[in-house]
């Protein structure tokens, strides 16, 4: 998380020196419209995009059948799973809101996971 303030500091930094240098020579008033508005846009971009890019856990679940790998529940806040969908290669890693009925679910998959079943399932508009 600190490499993550850090990169967003020194982007913001280098992009100001870049604007004041720009602003001060003035010298070519349509290439200034242009570059302000598509920097602030860049930077908006990056700070939005730059969690998925770091690899961590999404909210947004990706529809169809999946295949569950791991769980992890972080009371009081969320609910972690680790899942491989069907014609991935990669696993992806999910955070869900905590509540009593998923933790409830998340254990039964777990103790089911211990005695060496295969969790699997497939998720469709907030049902599983």
């Amino acid at each position: 998380m600190v490499f993550f303030a850090f990169l967003i500091v020194a982007w913001i930094l280098l992009l100001s020196i870049l604007l004041w240098d720009l602003i001060q020579k003035g010298q070519n008033k349509l290439y200034m419209f242009v570059l302000i508005p598509s920097s602030l846009l860049l930077t908006v971009t990056t700070y939005v995009t730059i969690q998925g890019l770091l690899g961590y856990p999404t909210e947004s679940i990706k529809k169809g059948k999946f295949m569950l790998l791991s769980s992890a529940v972080k009371e009081p806040d969320w609910i972690y799973y680790w899942v491989i969908h069907e014609g991935d290669i990669d696993p992806t890693a999910y955070k869900v809101p905590y509540t009593e009925p998923e933790h409830k679910k998340q254990e039964q998959a777990s103790q089911a996971m211990e005695a060496g079943e295969v969790i699997a399932g497939e998720y469709q508009d907030g049902t599983q």
